[in-house]
């Protein structure tokens, strides 16, 4: 078992690092603010060896570029549980790259572990319990007291132990290189060009079933919320719910009576922002027909009426796949992948391993089972 250590000034943080550099191996995982305040931050690091745990202010350190430094060395390795979110918090808020990364969970998916949570992992391969109760606990507080300081220290402590008997069955089981694979991908996951983002007031759950007037309705509200939301620093959903915010947007309310009945809309919301949502309301209302937004039309294909059948076939195939190598479905080939081979048909392994998103370990491994199939 590692000692933890809080660091909360530059000079002591560029001390640890120092000490970290040494080794071949650190583990890492953050605390943030997303789940209390409206702007995401790094409120805590936590970074580990096999000997040290060291728990980093952000708010205290001037300079963050050791860290920096230490993660982009491609002779030391990163030790991350589901890195996707990390990598690209610490990408967003630092710039940095993380230039080596062991993933716990995507191992532990290419093993086919039953539950893939820190906490099951530790507990089944090290016999160690988590605790979870400070899970969404609000990091960005300050002082933080030692019962949060020593949960957190626990997300790194075992980390570098667990990633050593989950990398010995991934060789074990001739999956190694599987997993470097998906590895070396994670690293670039950050710095893609996503392109253009849909529109928060479309990615809350339920909108895109709304009708283009209600659409309108929604759009004032979210707008709204989120005015509100970065002023006060707060989550949005803490300010109003987006079930709420479908609901209004539905059924809008014609004053205030009608929206005190609302389930969701409490005494203090409404005195707080009854008249502004109304008037939220009343502003989606009066949007012009030509201004209503829509929900952007998927994708159409030409018409083939043997595709079904094809995507039918490949989905029997990997099936029986990923029964016989003992993989969930998804690992095996995803149903998104699936229908692209259904369409595209590419003739070959070489024409299968240029289709975006296909893994060159699932090509070689299952792309003459799937091709097959065609």
């Amino acid at each position: 078992m590692t000692t933890s250590r809080p660091i909360a000034d530059q000079g002591a943080f560029e001390a640890a690092v120092k000490e970290l550099s040494k080794g071949p191996v650190v583990a890492l995982d953050t605390e943030a603010s997303s789940f209390h305040r409206y702007k995401e931050r790094i409120c805590l690091i936590q970074l580990s060896d096999k000997e040290h745990t060291f728990l980093l202010d952000p708010f205290s350190i001037v300079d963050p570029a050791p860290l920096g430094a230490l993660l982009a060395n491609t002779r030391s390795e990163t030790v991350i549980h589901d890195a996707d979110y990390d990598l690209r918090l610490i990408r967003r808020t630092y710039g940095f790259r993380v230039n080596s990364v062991f993933d716990t969970l995507i191992a532990a998916e290419l093993l086919n572990e039953p539950e893939l949570s820190l906490a099951a992992l530790l507990g089944k391969y090290l016999d160690i319990q988590l605790d979870k109760r400070f899970q969404k606990a609000d990091w960005s507080k300050r002082p933080l007291p030692k019962e949060m300081l020593d949960y957190a220290a626990m997300d790194t402590m075992y980390l570098i132990a667990l990633r050593d008997l989950l990398a010995d069955q991934l060789k074990a089981r001739e999956r190694w290189e599987w997993a470097r694979e998906e590895f070396a991908l994670l690293t670039e996951l950050p710095f893609r060009d996503e392109g253009p983002t849909e529109p928060g007031f479309l990615r809350l759950k339920g909108a895109k079933a709304l009708k283009p007037e209600q659409l309108a309705i929604l759009h004032e509200l979210h707008a709204w919320r989120e005015g509100v939301a970065e002023k006060a620093d707060r989550a949005p959903f803490m300010i109003v719910g987006n079930d709420v915010l479908v609901v209004l947007s539905k059924e809008p309310p014609k004053d205030i009576k009608q929206l005190a009945l609302v389930r969701g809309i409490g005494a203090r919301t409404l005195e707080r922002h009854g008249s502004a949502i109304m008037k939220a309301i009343q502003r989606g209302q009066r949007t012009s027909k030509d201004k209503w937004p829509r929900v952007p039309k998927p994708l159409r294909h030409e018409r083939d009426p043997e595709y079904d059948e094809r995507l039918k076939r490949l989905k029997q195939r990997r099936d029986a796949l990923a029964s016989e190598w003992d993989l969930r479905q998804g690992i095996v080939c995803p149903n998104h992948l699936l229908a692209t081979i259904a369409r595209e048909r590419p003739a070959d392994l070489d024409a299968l391993q240029r289709i975006d998103d296909m893994r060159n370990w699932q090509a070689r491994t299952f792309g003459e089972a799937l091709l097959a199939m065609l």
